[in-house]
């Protein structure tokens, strides 16, 4: 016989085994021994305490006789059973005395034990056997059920809180968000949307929501989205949309589709941004622009026509005359450049045009060669400071200050260790022997600080007696940073 806690350490998958109370003679060591020679895992009790502890343990199922429910233990076996979970209906195998000989204490007593199957003896192995593999099958499937059902719980709180996290973080960014079935249909918009447009909450579903654009924007709005549809392209348009106050406001749509691991489309999920005062700003900065180009071309117009009257009572100055006049028409051609161009970003050869056009001549000093490759803002306004500064002190004391002098302005992509570097270099020529100068002026410092630094590289001043150099390495990115 096991002592009390024995048993219950015995077993190593309680679930898979059977406990066995028959304490008359070796009746326990025989079922024991039947039940192993078919395979079925078996602990013997000694008393109700025990067979208390291994219902605890989650015990299979339990063969016991029916004279064993009247030993000792028998309420400890009971609070055991009562304290199962709700899903548990553990299986017990009674060995009856049979049905005559039953007093009602006793009929209770089985009655107790809620699940029993009741077999009469004397019976047979094979019998006995079948009934307890049908019992530990059924209790097997009580916590398959049980596992499945915790796991949907699982999977319903996780997709409480999924939902819950996705709703807190769609409705509080400042962006209307929006989303499709694969055919396009609208099911799902934020409270942001809502908020926007003042419309009832669903009343845009399904193709509902193209009435919500500017009666000159729906069309192409359809068709972007045919488009996207049909091709499963992102989706990007900027149309007017209905405020709530009614005017229309100009706004960003867009939208990508979401496909499973073999590209089909599982769903569209999309934003709206309300774009209206870029827009309006944008216009205005068109206006302001336009504005300033007209008073630039007047201005240089009129210097133009004050500069001709004036040569033009000189009578020995009709070369000098031709040649100012050449100079401000190419002013004026390299101020619509830049304006043209808006410096939002503009090509390397237009910026470097630019910044030459006033300090060219009929003499070709310059050879200018490179990729006409993309350029920021702030970098072409550096490089054009830059080029201007050059020029000008090429012009007072350099290549550009003789007839025969040249400059060389060159620019090229490089690869160095597997990175894409851009080079730019300009080198004097057949000017005045060049000499270092004993202090550095503005001109200098900002040509190898501040342009370094606007390209995110570097960039160096060569004082060679044979005419000056500068270069300029920087990262291929640092074009457009």
């Amino acid at each position: 016989m096991a002592c009390p806690g024995e048993a219950r350490d015995a077993l190593s998958d309680p679930e898979a085994a059977v406990a066995i109370l028959a304490p008359r003679g070796r009746d326990s060591e025989v079922a024991r021994q039947v039940l192993e020679n078919a395979g079925i895992a078996a602990v013997v009790a000694s008393s109700l305490h025990q067979v208390a502890e291994l219902v605890e343990a989650r015990v299979g199922a339990v063969l016991i006789t029916e004279e064993a429910l009247n030993g000792p233990g028998s309420e400890a076996l009971h609070q055991a059973l009562a304290a199962q979970p709700a899903w548990s209906d553990l299986p017990f195998v009674v060995l009856a005395n049979g049905a005559n000989s039953r007093s009602d204490a006793a009929t209770r007593r089985m009655d107790d034990l809620g699940n029993a199957i009741l077999l009469s003896r004397p019976l047979h192995t094979e019998e006995l056997v079948r009934s307890l593999r049908s019992a530990l099958k059924a209790r097997r499937r009580q916590h398959e059920a049980r596992k499945r059902l915790e796991e949907l719980q699982l999977r319903e709180v996780q997709l409480f809180e999924s939902e819950a996290k996705f709703q807190a973080i769609a409705n509080s960014v400042d962006q209307m968000i929006w989303s499709t079935r694969p055919d396009g249909y609208h099911d799902y918009y934020n409270d942001r949307w809502y908020a926007f447009t003042g419309v009832p909450a669903g009343s845009t579903d399904g193709v509902a929501w193209n009435g919500m654009f500017h009666p000159q924007d729906q069309e192409m709005a359809w068709q972007r989205w045919r488009h996207s549809l049909e091709t499963g392209e992102p989706y990007e348009i900027e149309y007017r949309l209905r405020h709530r106050s009614g005017t229309y406001r100009w706004v960003l749509g867009r939208a990508q589709p979401l496909r499973d691991k073999n590209g089909t489309i599982l769903r569209w999920y999309g934003t709206c941004t309300d774009i209206h005062e870029i827009k309006i700003a944008e216009e205005q900065r068109q206006l302001m622009l336009g504005e300033m180009n007209h008073r630039v071309k007047n201005t240089l117009a009129m210097v133009n026509v004050m500069v001709s009257q004036t040569l033009r009572h000189a009578d020995s100055l009709t070369e000098a005359r031709a040649a100012i006049q050449s100079r401000i028409g190419m002013m004026a051609d390299a101020h619509d450049r830049l304006i043209n161009a808006t410096w939002s970003e503009t090509r390397i050869t237009e910026a470097v045009e630019a910044a030459l056009a006033p300090h060219r001549s009929e003499e070709g000093h310059f050879t200018i060669t490179g990729p006409d490759l993309p350029i920021g803002s702030k970098q072409a306004l550096a490089l054009t400071m830059a080029l201007h500064e050059l020029a000008t002190n090429a012009s007072k004391y350099g290549a550009l200050s003789v007839f025969k002098g040249k400059v060389r302005i060159e620019w090229s992509i490089e690869k160095r260790q597997g990175q894409e570097l851009f080079h730019f270099e300009w080198h004097e020529s057949g000017g005045p022997p060049v000499e270092a100068p004993t202090r550095r002026g503005f001109g200098s410092r900002m040509i190898e600080q501040a342009l370094g630094g606007y390209f995110g590289g570097e960039a160096e001043l060569v004082y060679d007696s044979a005419g000056l150099r500068f270069s300029l390495m920087a990262p291929l990115e640092g074009l457009t940073l």
